[in-house]
């Protein structure tokens, strides 16, 4: 993760949000008062997609179920 003082995200914000929104991953402002981490909108749609699916209880088992089956099916699969 890039690393910037958020005097210089301060002053160079377009180039800083061109740089997260191109595809180089989030930036990591730091300041006095605290940091802060700057990401793209789709990547924070999907962090938000993946946390509410796994607080979902009836998603979590489903999706633990649907893994569980193929692998107990493999277990008495008989191998040559």
């Amino acid at each position: 993760m890039q690393k910037v003082s958020n005097n210089d995200a301060q002053n160079e914000f377009l180039f800083v949000m061109d740089q997260v929104c191109s595809g180089l991953g989030p930036v990591l402002i730091t300041g006095t008062r605290g940091n802060a981490v700057l990401v793209c909108e789709d990547e924070w749609r999907a962090m938000q997609n993946f946390i509410r699916q796994r607080s979902t209880p009836g998603d979590r088992e489903s999706k633990v179920d649907g893994i569980a089956e193929p692998r107990a099916e493999r277990v008495g699969e008989k191998t040559v």
